[in-house]
């Protein structure tokens, strides 16, 4: 507005000084003399095409001054200002649809409608559209991230399509539980041919093997291989826990396998203390052979196991005890 009103004030002085010098040019040098006729008339027509200028510049400002102070605000400000925001007629960079319906979206929920206001020329710039685009992409590409990682720490649960041979070997008591519940046989064996509860001992799943003797799983199950009983196995592995639940649910401490070692044998081989203990309280035979002609305190004097050899000639292991094929004694192996 101070624009306007300097640049009227500034025509209407042109206005002034050019009249002040029409009528000087105009008027003769003596004060006597009266202007002519052709001079009038003269004086007359610079006058009108003076004005006539002068109000076409006076309409080509007003008209600018006009354009300048349309309000773009309205009732529906902040999608107008949005959308003003988001065109690019008039520049020559463009922004994909999806891209554009997302800052819209992202604008609108922020409600800063109102940054096109004025001319807006600032906020159409190539630029700054491209700067507030990308922040807004940037953004956008963060949360599905976020999303993406949410979803993989949280995966939706999965059927259990595991067979009990498999359940059995995670260890996972509450699915063979619910396998067995559902008519499934305790007596399954693996491909190599071992038994449910022969793997249970193996791999010290104690709770396991609770639950396999509950359902009624054969103490001396030996599978389809026939070999070692579930007893032997936990023996060799030095679990005492199961050593103590296998014998308490039944289980033969002097059974042998198919090479005639038995649960003890295996205990001493391995130099496990506490089972070799736990099976000479059960009255384990300290004096068995296996098919080598080897007892327990042979097998432990090969191995190394000392203090097993002590345990096992305490409890009446004789050290002169010769094999049956190459005559060798706990001493001479």
């Amino acid at each position: 507005m101070q624009n306007v009103a300097q640049g009227s004030t500034m025509d209407n002085q042109k206005l002034e000084k050019n009249v002040h010098e029409v009528g000087k040019s105009s008027t003769p040098q003596s004060s006597n003399s009266s202007p002519t006729k052709s001079e009038t008339d003269t004086f007359s027509e610079r006058q009108q095409t003076f004005l006539m200028d002068t109000s076409e510049s006076e309409d080509d400002d007003g008209s600018e001054v006009e354009s300048f102070l349309i309000d773009p605000e309205d009732n529906e400000t902040t999608i107008q200002s949005s959308k003003f925001l988001l065109s690019t007629e008039d520049t020559d960079n463009t922004v994909d649809p999806e891209t554009q319906a997302r800052l819209e979206a992202l604008l609108q929920a922020a409600g800063i409608g109102k940054l096109a206001a004025g001319d807006g020329k600032h906020l159409a710039d190539p630029e700054v559209l491209r700067r507030l685009t990308s922040s807004v992409s940037c953004a956008l590409d963060e949360a599905a991230a976020a999303l993406t990682r949410m979803r993989n720490e949280n995966p939706r649960p999965q059927p259990d399509t595991r067979s009990l041979v498999e359940a059995c070997t995670d260890g996972d008591v509450i699915t063979v539980q619910k396998l067995l519940t559902e008519g499934r046989s305790v007596h399954e064996t693996t491909e190599e041919g071992e038994s449910l509860l022969s793997l249970a001992c193996s791999a010290g799943y104690y709770e396991l093997a609770q639950v396999l003797l509950a359902m009624h799983a054969n103490v001396e199950d030996r599978g389809i291989k026939g070999d070692c009983t579930p007893l032997m196995e936990a023996a060799s592995a030095g679990f005492v826990d199961i050593v103590k639940l296998l014998i308490t649910h039944g289980a033969d401490v002097n059974a042998q396998s198919s090479s005639g070692n038995t649960p003890l044998m295996y205990a001493c081989a391995g130099g496990h203390e506490q089972a070799v203990c736990v099976l000479l309280e059960a009255k384990a035979n300290v004096e068995d052979h296996n098919e080598n002609g080897h007892t327990p305190l042979m097998e432990a004097a090969s191995a190394g196991h000392v203090t097993v050899a002590k345990i096992l000639l305490d409890h009446g292991a004789g050290i002169n005890t010769h094999s049956n094929e190459f005559k060798e004694s706990a001493l001479t192996l």
